[in-house]
């Protein structure tokens, strides 16, 4: 029963864990440090917990009833949490901050307050194990190693099972608040369970006279031996840190940086934790010397730590492998997931196994030599001190100074020495040759690590868990790879092209010489640097969060408008490798008025009472673990109170590894909190959206004519205002109704919805497509709804990049004069399939069309409208639709005139001519005529009636002519229509249509 109840107890410490590191993250950051001192509060307030019942349980009677009101105490504060959590930040943001002038002091209330928040809870989990242990020997006193064994087994199955109930099931069902109380729910019932299982250990106390005082009684231990046994404790607590952090950073390489990914990494390590626990437990009574157990057990820790490095360097194949063998699909997921975890055990689960026998091998130790009780407090806070040691040193010594691989071979070295000293002075009956065969192992086993344990560059940058290659093209040289606090950075050639990558996940690329295309990211990262100069009149202050290559920065500074550009950066490595796209990022690095700051966005904005004209925020995706916390509504609430009066926040997002319902969370989290948008489309995997709490000023080219930014802009075809707004897909009313199409909710920081699936959406390959269906419909969507203006690219519009953005618009104004003067010759090679069309269009027209030929014709005018009616704005359709010159206007059949003036009416953009001439269109074609013209006569009817103000038609259009008009494969008309039904629905009074 009672190792049951230590199950349980495990199960919700995990998820505390693991959910207290999400809230505090939310008001320390996710900076290095930010996470070493929640892990320091949790485990050192666990140790001092330990040390507590160790000076002061020798002297309790009950210790099982003590554990069990500790247990339903830990159960209250559960359920306190998150409203406690939620008066904190108010205070915090609303009193505190504004209050404090210093970062010191703002630090210091940060830190202060979150170890108040948590080290009670932290406390009294330090207390339930030595509580448990003690009060279960005393009823069992001559079974210390099957107890001890017994309990760590249980408490670490269940806190393995507890961090992935939390990530996979709790999370994702209730939130953070619904997890946290669920934790607080399992205690309470543990201490209520325990509570009675103390009333019968009462009573089979008193039926034992000899045993009137349970309390087995101390005897000397020598001292040297009681400071070693602690010493192991610590050294072997520390060391297990190393290697989980080690190997966590290690395997995020291989497997991604996502939170399921990390779950299962942290699964993976407890359950070897806990198997050595059990191993323990089953051969308790035969281990007559618990120090040379623990002796060679440390040892063999060590060796196996070794050997996990060469594991490792393996994993990419074995992940490219597993990438190749699933279907992107969920269940796919679930089994790359199930692969992972596989992976992770390879890696983790043999050294994690000797570790889990050390704590009760040194507590059985001191136990067998008189120590009593208080030894297995000691013991644990001893233990849990050196884990606090070994995360501080692997942060912030041992991987930034020395790397991941040589930090764990330190710890294996480290594991190893306390092994043979343990042998040498403190074990009883060691034969030699045992000592002798484990030296020279060692020696073996360290050189064959040292070699085989290093990854290849080529793999540690592959981002294997995206692409499934197990190695960069062979043409790649990787040129800088350091690891970094939070991160291994890598940045990597090809040819003229550089690309900096995080953790194998490219962040940004460009191409070094200017005499090549530039990369997509280009337009991304330079139309990112130059909004905040094109649309705020005077952008004295800007903060860029985010380094990537530093492109945003360099192009933000390429204006002497700016006096200050604060770069938010939470990893330094990333600063110094981006060094090496050289000129192309050099403002960035030698402008005095660029100034870098190493921290996490929510700590380093809330560190003084800064405010800026505009915020720039390009961080990593969403789906990395910790990012998504920056596309939140109360994120952005928070950036706002940092923005003045009249500034914008400019904001990046991908539509590519994301589908359009986790999009629509993010843009309803960004419209809960700022009233005017605008919505860029610099390619077609990028999104830059403008919001700010007063209307967007018109935007203005941002550099003068001849200066270094202007080059640079008309490189990627930004040379004019016009070219930015060409890129333009919408704004506020699109978004809202993406919003209330979808029906998302915004992105909250307690139900973090993005950060669960988007690992999931980038694995299938997903890609958010209904803002691009929008902007590359044939008909003029946006126009007739939220007022957008195609490019006039026969005014002005640069066309010097070869953009697919553009492309469109070019291809229509060809095929556009093609039709005029009949010379197809214009028209791009890739697009001969609707010069043909175009060709056949004219070629039916120039006569009255014939019975038999009238479908043809159908088919060719539509294919033709959907190339040409929305990317030419009403101006430049004069002798296209409108007027045309090609098309003899008398003698044509019924249904050849009523399209033909369906499409007039549409090229003009006239919403009333568009409502009556498609209804007559709908009337006059039989439903034996081509699908795909009746739905874009449909599609044109819908939209005059919301352009004419008469949505309840249009809904109607749709309810009653729709429903013989099915949505071809392929057709992006479905999404189209339900688009135009939640505007329509969204335009009517309240109380809906003909209410």
């Amino acid at each position: 029963m009672l190792l049951a109840l230590f199950v349980a107890s495990g199960f919700a410490g995990l998820i505390y864990q693991a959910i207290w590191s999400h809230y505090l993250g939310l008001s320390l950051g996710h900076a290095a440090y930010a996470q070493t001192l929640v892990l320091a509060i949790f485990m050192g307030g666990m140790a001092l917990g330990a040390w507590l019942v160790s000076r002061r349980g020798v002297r309790w009677r009950r210790l099982i009833f003590a554990y069990a009101l500790v247990e339903i105490v830990i159960g209250l504060a559960g359920l306190a949490f998150h409203p406690l959590f939620i008066a904190y930040t108010g205070v915090s943001h609303d009193l505190v901050y504004p209050a404090l002038s210093e970062p010191w002091a703002v630090r210091a209330w940060q830190w202060g307050s979150a170890a108040l928040l948590i080290a009670p809870q932290s406390i009294l989990l330090g207390m339930t194990f030595p509580l448990m242990s003690a009060g279960y020997l005393r009823v069992a006193p001559g079974a210390d190693g099957e107890i001890l064994g017994g309990l760590y087994f249980s408490n670490s199955v269940g806190a393995a099972f507890g961090a992935l109930f939390a990530t996979f099931v709790l999370l994702p069902s209730i939130g953070m608040p619904g997890a946290v109380a669920v934790a607080g729910i399992v205690n309470l019932a543990v201490g209520i369970a325990a509570w009675l299982v103390s009333r019968r250990g009462d009573v089979l106390l008193a039926a034992a006279p000899s045993e009137a005082d349970p309390r087995p009684a101390e005897r000397p231990v020598e001292a040297s031996f009681y400071r070693m046994m602690l010493l192991a404790a610590g050294i072997t607590g520390a060391s297990s840190f190393v290697y989980e952090i080690g190997w966590v950073r290690m395997l995020n390489q291989a497997l991604g940086t996502t939170i399921h990914s990390f779950e299962l990494m942290l699964s993976a390590f407890i359950l070897g934790l806990a198997f050595g626990g059990l191993w323990i437990r089953g051969r308790s009574r035969t281990i007559t010397d618990p120090v040379a157990y623990a002796g060679y057990a440390q040892i063999l820790m060590g060796l196996a730590a070794l050997v996990s490095l060469p594991v490792f360097a393996q994993s990419f194949r074995w992940v490219g492998l597993l990438m190749d063998w699933v279907p992107r699909t969920d269940g796919g997921y679930s089994m790359f997931s199930l692969g992972s975890a596989v992976v992770a055990l390879l890696v983790m689960f043999p050294a994690a196994f000797f570790a889990g026998m050390t704590l009760p091998l040194f507590t059985m130790s001191l136990l067998r030599r008189g120590a009593g009780e208080s030894g297995i407090g000691r013991i644990y806070a001893a233990n849990t001190l050196g884990a606090i040691v070994g995360v501080a040193l692997a942060v912030h010594v041992l991987i930034p100074a020395m790397g991941l691989h040589l930090a764990v071979t330190l710890a294996a070295l480290a594991d190893i020495v306390l092994g043979f000293v343990l042998l040498r002075h403190y074990a009883e009956g060691v034969r030699p040759a045992a000592y002798l065969g484990a030296l020279v192992t060692t020696m073996l086993v360290l050189g064959s690590s040292l070699v085989l344990g290093r990854a290849d560059p080529q793999a540690l940058a592959s981002g294997v868990f995206r692409t499934g290659s197990a190695t960069l093209d062979e043409a790649s040289r990787v040129r800088f790879l350091r690891d970094g606090k939070t991160t291994t950075v890598a940045v990597y050639t090809q040819g003229a092209a550089a690309t900096i990558a995080t953790n194998g996940k490219p962040d940004a690329a460009m191409q070094l010489d200017l005499a090549v295309r530039p990369s997509d990211d280009e337009i991304t990262m330079l139309m990112l640097g130059a909004m905040p100069l094109a649309v705020h009149p005077e952008p004295r202050r800007i903060a860029v969060i985010g380094w990537g290559s530093g492109l945003s920065t360099h192009t933000v500074l390429g204006s002497p408008v700016p006096e200050v550009v604060d770069s938010i950066e939470i990893e330094r490595a990333m600063y110094d490798g981006a060094m090496l796209f050289g000129s192309r990022v050099a403002r960035a690095y030698s402008d005095p008025r660029s100034h870098l700051h190493i921290d996490d966005a929510r700590t380093y904005f809330s560190t003084g009472q800064r405010r800026y004209d505009v915020i720039v925020s390009e961080p990593s995706n969403p789906w990395v673990s910790g990012v998504a916390s920056l596309f939140t509504r109360q994120f952005y609430g928070f950036l706002a109170s940092h923005l003045e009066d009249d500034g914008i926040l400019v904001q990046w997002v991908h539509t590519y590894e994301l589908d359009d319902r986790l999009l629509a969370t993010i843009l309803s989290a960004l419209s809960a909190e700022f009233p005017h948008i605008e919505v860029y489309r610099p390619n077609f995997g990028d999104l830059v959206l403008l919001a700010s709490h007063r209307p967007i000023p018109p935007l203005s080219y941002p550099a003068a004519a001849g200066s270094d930014l202007q080059r640079e802009l008309a490189r990627v075809g930004l040379a004019t205002a016009a070219d930015f707004s060409a890129y333009r897909v919408g704004s506020q009313r699109l978004v809202e109704n993406l919003v209330r199409l979808t029906g998302a909710e915004a992105h909250d920081d307690f139900y973090p919805t993005v950060s669960l699936q988007a690992p999931r959406s980038r694995f299938r390959g997903d890609s958010a497509k209904w803002l691009h269906a929008l902007a590359e419909s044939g008909l003029p969507v946006l126009e007739l709804t939220d007022g957008r203006r195609p490019p006039r690219l026969s005014q002005g519009l640069t066309p010097g990049r070869d953009d697919a953005m553009v492309r469109l618009p070019t291809v229509a104004l060809n095929v556009a004069d093609a039709l005029r003067t009949g010379d197809m010759s214009t028209v791009s090679k890739d697009y001969q399939g609707i010069a043909a069309q175009a060709t056949l269009l004219r070629g039916l027209s120039l006569a009255p069309v014939s019975p038999g030929e009238v479908d043809s014709w159908l088919v060719a005018a539509t294919t033709v409208a959907e190339f040409t009616l929305s990317h030419l704005p009403a101006e430049d359709q004069e002798g296209v639709w409108r007027a045309p010159a090609w098309y003899l206007a008398d003698g044509q059949p019924d249904a050849v005139e009523a399209v033909q003036r369906a499409y007039a009416a549409t090229a003009g953009r006239e919403p009333g001519a568009m409502l009556e001439s498609g209804r007559q269109a709908l009337a006059t074609l039989g439903l034996d005529r081509p699908l795909a013209t009746r739905e874009h006569m449909l599609v044109i009817a819908m939209l005059g009636a919301i352009g004419s103000g008469q949505p309840a038609e249009a809904m109607r259009l749709d309810r009653e002519e729709g429903a013989s008009i099915p949505v071809l494969p392929g057709s992006s008309y479905g999404f189209v229509r339900a688009y135009l039904l939640a505007w329509a629905d969204g335009s009517l009074p309240q109380g809906g249509p003909g209410q």
